[in-house]
């Protein structure tokens, strides 16, 4: 599609100015714009108009330089964003700028014409003409520094409620920045209907009428702001020019001496403050505002009864006065007067019902005043029905963190009667499980639980109060076994429910304390029931049953120890010196029933011995003893053999003999001599046996070969 070129020219013709200390940016201006230097152009019309805003002629030419770039933005460049943006500031000082209304009107068929101009580059670009896609786009262009254009497109977003205070506070700044403080705190007044609680707009509002000199608007705003309980030293500062300015004026007006007065004392001078005061009270005593400001000088210096004094000299003339009133019976509540304080507030309340420091004080003061209790009964009779709950909880909350539990639990349990709030029943028990009953906090949950079933709060403040109600148990079983009161640590250990391993491991540690080995076990196998991947539960297990001799399952419990965590030396050490006794133990046995002549039960027991220890070397010397005995000469020799293999220890010489014996009586004397030859060499006593072998050495000596 072919694209029309966009045609605009100057809009009006430039007067010459005659404005003092802005004409040599305006000549040059007027030269750049006539040498196609737009840019140079913009920049010095802006600078003209800086030294006077309302200079029409370099609105006009600033009007003209933008329409002239935007122009050739378009038709040369093909750049529509930037065109559009040209257009947009050239908008903004056409229809937003001016202060005089019929400068707009005449403007009108330029307006109309540069508006054209520019929704043909917003169809070129896709640019959205939404208020929100609007505003954004302005606080960008804000960003960018493009002021002008910024503030064409806040205007726009104005169609859009939730824009308006926000694009008028915008535009207000805007105006600001570019020196037009009229049209400045135009559009701040308006955002200010819109958002009449925001401070920081009020405050820029009230700098900006300061600036134009309009005190008085200036001076309500200032008054607003610090109403608001800010005491804001930029505004105490402007306030206190302000007044100086008016006193200066007229020294001896009251009201603005009085006002000074009020300003030092926000500012803490409060010595100043009250000679200010004096001085506005002897040129006019009639003035109550001066006497009720006395009272609160004195009331912040903590002179209660001075500031009474000047309160009842207001109220001796004006008994329904709601200040007066009220700050007696603030300075009367400071000073522990409770009971008459309360009247006064009671008063402030017939007279102004909606007065919310009354209210507030008023009850604030019973608390003071009263037991909790009574406060309570207080509240329900005196404040409204609507309010009494979240009066109470507020109560009960405060008296939770002073860590006063006892009143707080009877305060909370009188709002639950009635109450919807989980809250309140979570903070119930809270309060219960710092005062250590954790079963009624319990029960207190499990009330709200039923009431209010989906609430997580509840849920999670029951299982915390559970964990702490298993934890108190375990701190009091703790210090009864520490104590050694076993039978108390029992049973506090049993109370914890449901059964934890530790508490099992309690009980059977108290039991085994006490020498009760039997119940130490079976407490000691719900432990490991509870965890079955405890090596050290095992253990101890097996230590209580060798400890009874109940070796078997001594040995048990102990290789399940040890097959849980390798690693555990204690209880593969135990086991092995339980194996190594049982073993001494039944080597004992047999070598008694050898010497007892019961061969058979000798060997039997032998026999399982050298399976559990297989390197015995005295179950093999007993065990071929046996043979020996028997005739068995070819297993006695290997029984023999065996012992010397794993005791080749002199305690044991005495086999090379048994063997080579044996081995003589079978003809095999070559093997014989053999250990013939070692017995003889050994240390062995010279006895029988030596003598012996030296002689069947001799005897055998042709079959050494």
């Amino acid at each position: 599609m072919k694209r029309s070129a966009l045609t605009l020219f100057c809009i009006l013709a430039l007067s010459q100015p005659a404005f003092a200390g802005f004409k040599e940016h305006f000549d040059l201006a007027q030269e750049y714009l006539a040498n196609y230097q737009y840019s140079s152009a913009i920049t010095e019309f802006k600078n003209a108009l800086k030294i006077n805003y309302l200079d029409n002629s370099a609105r006009i030419g600033l009007v003209n330089s933008y329409l002239a770039r935007g122009t050739y933005y378009a038709n040369n460049e093909k750049d529509y964003a930037k065109a559009a943006d040209d257009y947009r500031s050239a908008l903004f000082y056409l229809t937003l700028y001016p202060n005089d209304e019929s400068a707009v009107k005449n403007s009108s068929h330029a307006v109309e014409q540069v508006t054209r101009s520019l929704n043909i580059c917003f169809d070129l670009i896709k640019f959205d003409i939404m208020p929100s896609s609007r505003f954004e786009k302005a606080k960008q262009l804000r960003a960018e520094g493009n002021f002008s254009a910024a503030a064409f497109e806040f205007s726009k977003a104005l169609a859009d409620k939730s824009y308006v205070k926000d694009s008028l506070e915008q535009i207000g700044d805007i105006m600001k920045l570019l020196g037009n403080n009229p049209k400045s705190a135009e559009y701040y007044r308006k955002a200010v209907a819109v958002g009449p609680d925001d401070i920081d707009l009020r405050l820029s509002y009230a700098r900006t009428l300061d600036n134009l000199g309009n005190e008085n608007q200036a001076v309500e705003e200032y008054n607003y702001i610090l109403s608001q309980g800010t005491d804001n030293k930029e505004v105490l500062y402007s306030l206190e020019r302000i007044y100086n300015k008016k006193l200066a004026a007229k020294p001896d007006d009251a009201d603005t001496i009085a006002n000074l007065g009020a300003i030092l004392q926000k500012q803490g001078k409060l010595e100043e403050a009250l000679e200010y005061y004096n001085k506005a009270e002897s040129i006019d005593p009639s003035n109550i505002n001066t006497r009720i400001n006395v009272g609160t000088l004195y009331q912040q210096k903590g002179d209660y009864r001075t500031a009474v004094v000047a309160y009842d000299s207001v109220l001796i003339l004006y008994p329904d006065n709601i200040q007066a009133n009220l700050y007696k019976a603030q300075s009367l509540a400071a000073q522990g007067e409770n009971k008459e304080a309360q009247t006064y507030f009671k008063k402030v309340l017939h007279l102004d019902p909606g007065n919310k420091i009354a209210t507030d004080e008023l009850f604030s003061s019973a608390r003071k005043s009263m037991s909790p209790m009574q406060y309570v009964d207080y509240v329900k009779k005196n404040a409204d029905s609507a309010q009494v709950d979240d009066m109470l909880y507020s109560y009960a909350l405060d008296l939770h963190k002073q860590n006063n539990l006892t009143d707080a639990i009877k305060v909370y349990t009188e709002i639950t009667k009635k109450s919807d709030n989980p809250e309140v029943f979570v903070n119930l028990a809270v309060a219960q499980s710092q005062m250590k009953n954790y079963p009624e906090a319990l029960t207190t949950l499990e009330n709200a639980k039923t009431k209010f079933p989906e609430n997580t709060q509840i849920a999670d403040a029951i299982k915390n109060i559970k964990a702490q109600d298993i934890s108190a148990k375990f701190d009091r079983a703790a210090e009864f076994f520490n104590n050694k009161d076993y039978e108390n640590a029992i049973k506090e250990y049993a109370k914890i429910d449901p059964p934890t391993s530790d508490s099992m491991l309690g009980i059977a540690s108290a039991y085994q304390n006490t020498g009760n080995r039997e119940l130490a076990i079976e407490y000691y196998k719900k432990a490991l029931d509870l965890k079955p991947a405890d090596s050290d539960i095992a253990y101890y297990i097996g230590v209580l049953y060798a400890e009874g001799e109940d070796y078997d399952s001594a040995q048990e419990y102990l290789k399940k120890s040890v097959a849980l965590n390798k690693n555990n030396t204690k209880a593969s050490e135990y086991l092995d010196s339980i194996i190594s006794q049982l073993n001494t133990n039944s080597l004992n046995e047999a070598i008694s029933l050898y010497e007892a002549q019961n061969y058979d039960e000798s060997l039997n027991l032998l026999n399982k011995l050298i399976v559990s220890d297989p390197m015995n070397a005295y179950a093999y010397y007993y065990r071929g003893m046996i043979y020996d005995t028997k005739e068995n000469k070819p297993e006695a020799v290997n029984n023999f053999k065996s012992a010397l293999k794993y005791n080749s220890s002199e305690d044991l010489n005495i086999l090379n003999y048994l063997i080579a014996v044996d081995l003589d009586s079978m003809e095999k004397y070559k093997e014989a001599y053999s250990y013939y030859q070692k017995y003889a060499s050994s240390n062995a006593p010279d006895d029988e046996y030596k003598q012996y072998s030296t002689t069947r050495l001799e005897e055998l000596k042709d079959y050494a070969k």
